[in-house]
């Protein structure tokens, strides 16, 4: 049966109102009954939407176009810098058409260069070193809920053991290859514990407390074990260090941080100084030393000062270049542009700048054990990549060539949100292209202390060379005085001062946002749905009043509060899209999108709010619930994702006027 609202034929999904009472407070739940989606009407449901939604878009007039498109710009395949381990060389590839990366390897005479993973994605492999085995996490059908570890034996490829519930397990190998440090839990979800693998033995090494808590591991120089302990969504960690010596069965713990009072990351060089990245006592972050067997933090010395006015994103140790002295590669970001510089601790030498391939985002600073330096790097026109960073010279090799950069214009403006904050905002459009008003993609997050920053994405740059423009502020997120609703005021600030510039009516505005930001995209429309022309929320949380109760969202109680408190219940529930709809008010057309393996944010998000914006949110529309198969928050295949980003393009052009550029025409 379907339901003929503002034009559009939806499938029919009577409410059934579910009413709870919260710290005294009735919190109406009209489609509490797509939230199971194993029951025979959610998946009648589920399949007329998906049968709807699918027609809608592809009748779309510019959706040949968005596909050739899309194709067009994700045809180039991309690899990542050859890894030695021993006599074997790896190397993670992806070919144009290829559905997911391939783990490839090459080995010494007489063994032919060989793919060693291809069946589905992979969350990281890890060679041990002396290259004969490798350890690998694969990401099945898109869930992250369990990630199995396995072992594959390089010479001959096969599976040698496989460990589940191993959820992104970070993997620290011993020297002589006998053996690695990771974490696993014994059932899914559940609690992770510290384990040493070695000689196809186990032992058990550190326990958690509870499901929350995560392990980093990394093993230095083969003597010190640095475990990062983190809780939920918070950033801040506890953090150990053990000397394993002979017997790295039984660690000697020292307590760098004690308590998650601070984001502390650790660096040992080979001659045990311990160097330490950290938030505490400088909330844009410095760089410390500290004695490894008395390293309480009143014991630290400063080696790189904070500045705040650019705060600090990454840290290494630079590869050896044989002065003895160590030299740290510190990443900042400063008015929204990214500073790398080499700094020499006690010398008294003034900071030496590395030159960047130019406006961009550092994804990582790591050095190989007694190997290079690598510098990872992302922009607008440049896919993700990893440059060597020479020690002497400081020069960048072995990145790739940029796509599209003489095309683009990129710029910073500043808006003031409603408490008098100012917001910086990136914009991006076709260079030498006249003014006036644009259909403009407004891209934005807004949480878990993240802003977006520049990076690769096939959708901005059809966007921008089809003439429209792409916007991205700087949002904050619920720890701003106005809590969450300080994200919202960001954005809609941005929206005025975009109709003020002239650079965008609000028509022509198109919102897109994926997880905490397809909530502030969400939360924003029902909030204020005229000064929006078209809305894509991706794996959105929409239902806050109940988002511990699915997914990972038991681990963001950091990030949101708890519902179980009044006063977090209270606030919860004055933005809650869900909730917030107002009945017979005309919303923009919205497209929500659910990936049908994602273990972070369950689709019931999604369902329940298309649900409700079908039977309520009379004129305006249409709209749309997608889902996608076999994909996950963190991974999709190549045609999931390509097809992803044709609805989405397609979908945001039509409704704010934009009219697609044939890649023939560009």
């Amino acid at each position: 049966m379907t339901m003929t609202l503002n034009g559009f034929a939806y499938p029919e999904g009577l409410p059934r109102t579910v009413t709870d009472v919260v710290h005294g407070q009735e919190v109406a739940d009209p489609f509490r009954w797509l939230e199971d989606a194993a029951s025979v009407e959610t998946r009648a449901w589920a399949s007329a939407q998906q049968v709807l939604s699918r027609a809608l878009l592809a009748g779309l007039p510019d959706s040949d176009t968005a596909r050739d498109l899309m194709t067009a710009l994700m045809a180039a395949g991309t690899g990542t810098p050859a890894l030695r381990r021993g006599r074997w060389v790896f190397r993670e590839m992806t070919e144009p058409l290829g559905e997911h990366p391939r783990l490839c390897a090459s080995g010494p005479a007489g063994h032919d260069d060989r793919v060693l993973w291809d069946r589905s994605a992979m969350a990281r492999w890890d060679p041990s070193p002396d290259g004969r085995t490798v350890a690998l996490q694969s990401i099945e059908g898109g869930r992250e809920d369990h990630t199995p570890l396995v072992l594959l034996n390089v010479p001959t490829g096969e599976i040698t053991a496989r460990m589940p519930h191993t959820r992104y397990s970070p993997i620290a190998w011993l020297a002589d290859s006998s053996g690695f440090f990771y974490s696993r839990a014994a059932r899914r979800n559940g609690p992770q514990e510290l384990w040493l693998r070695r000689h196809d033995a186990e032992h058990r090494i550190l326990a958690s407390p509870d499901d929350l808590c995560r392990f980093r591991v990394r093993l230095w120089h083969d003597r010190w074990l640095t475990v990062a302990i983190r809780r939920g969504s918070d950033l801040r960690n506890r953090l150990l260090l053990a000397d394993i010596g002979t017997d790295p069965r039984r660690p000697v713990w020292s307590r760098i941080q004690d308590t998650a009072i601070a984001t502390t990351v650790p660096h040992l060089t080979v001659r045990g100084e311990l160097f330490l990245a950290t938030t505490y006592g400088a909330p844009a972050g410095r760089v410390v030393t500290a004695d490894p067997y008395h390293c309480d933090p009143e014991r630290w010395t400063t080696v790189v000062p904070e500045d705040a006015e650019a705060p600090l994103t990454h840290a290494c140790l630079l590869e050896a270049t044989g002065t003895g002295a160590p030299q740290l590669l510190v990443a900042r970001t400063r008015r929204g542009r990214p500073d790398v510089s080499v700094h020499f601790p006690g010398t008294g030498r003034p900071p030496r700048p590395v030159p960047l391939p130019g406006s961009g985002t550092v994804l990582s600073l790591d050095t190989d054990p007694g190997g290079p330096t690598h510098l990872g790097w992302t922009s607008w026109t440049t896919p993700p990549a990893t440059y060597r960073v020479d020690p002497v010279s400081l020069a960048l090799a072995g990145g790739p060539v940029r796509r599209h950069q003489d095309e683009l214009h990129e710029w910073r403006e500043e808006t003031v949100s409603a408490d008098g904050a100012r917001i910086p905002l990136t914009l991006l459009r076709r260079r030498n292209r006249a003014d006036g008003p644009s259909p403009t993609l407004l891209l934005g997050y807004g949480g878990f202390q993240q802003t977006l920053t520049s990076s690769y994405e096939s959708l901005v740059l059809a966007w921008v060379e089809s003439g429209g423009l792409v916007v991205v502020p700087e949002l904050r997120g619920p720890t701003a005085t106005g809590g969450k609703h300080a994200t919202f005021e960001d954005l809609e600030a941005t929206a005025d001062h975009l109709h003020r510039r002239a650079l965008a009516l609000p028509h022509q505005l198109g919102l897109l946002g994926m997880s905490n930001g397809g909530l502030t995209m969400a939360a924003a429309t029902v909030r204020a749905p005229g000064r929006y022309g078209a809305v894509v929320c991706i794996a959105p949380l929409t239902d806050m009043v109940r988002y511990e109760h699915s997914g990972l969202g038991h681990a963001w109680r950091h990030e949101y509060g708890s519902a179980q408190d009044p006063d977090a219940f209270r606030h919860l529930l004055s933005y809650s899209p869900y909730h917030r709809i107002t009945p017979g008010r005309p919303h923009p057309p919205t497209l929500l999108i659910t990936l049908d393996g994602d273990t972070r944010v369950d689709p019931l998000h999604a369902r329940k709010f298309c649900a409700r914006l079908q039977h309520e949110a009379h004129g305006g529309g249409p709209y749309l619930w997608r889902t996608y198969r076999n994909s996950g928050h963190a991974s999709m295949s190549r045609s999931a994702r390509q097809q992803m980003a044709c609805d989405i393009l397609g979908f945001s052009a039509f409704h704010t006027g934009l009219r697609l550029a044939s890649p023939t025409a560009r």
